[in-house]
């Protein structure tokens, strides 16, 4: 069977099995410049929650590091429990 040229395809989800973070110095930074740059989208669940405002996640920690805004002050808190990194990519279509 052969697929149409301009069939959109699936978006296909996959875990990352490393760290992550948008901090800088962290260890995970370069992952997560590396899984943006190749055009995938980054979602961090903790206990099967997605997480939102999350700045550092480790799977193998068990850990992570969000924002957390308490009476107009940014804090971060840290979360820990089952964490999983899933990464998402649409593939392009391509257009005669």
């Amino acid at each position: 069977m052969t697929a149409d040229a301009f069939e959109l395809r699936r978006c296909v989800q996959q875990h990352f099995l490393g760290r992550i973070s948008s901090e800088m110095f962290d260890p995970g930074y370069r992952n997560h410049l590396a899984l943006i740059a190749d055009g995938y989208d980054v979602s961090v669940f903790l206990n099967d929650l997605l997480q939102n405002g999350c700045i550092t996640a480790d799977p193998d920690e068990g850990f992570v590091q969000r924002r957390a805004f308490l009476r107009s002050s940014a804090m971060t808190d840290m979360c820990r429990g089952s964490v999983s990194i899933r990464i998402s990519k649409k593939s392009a279509v391509r257009r005669p």
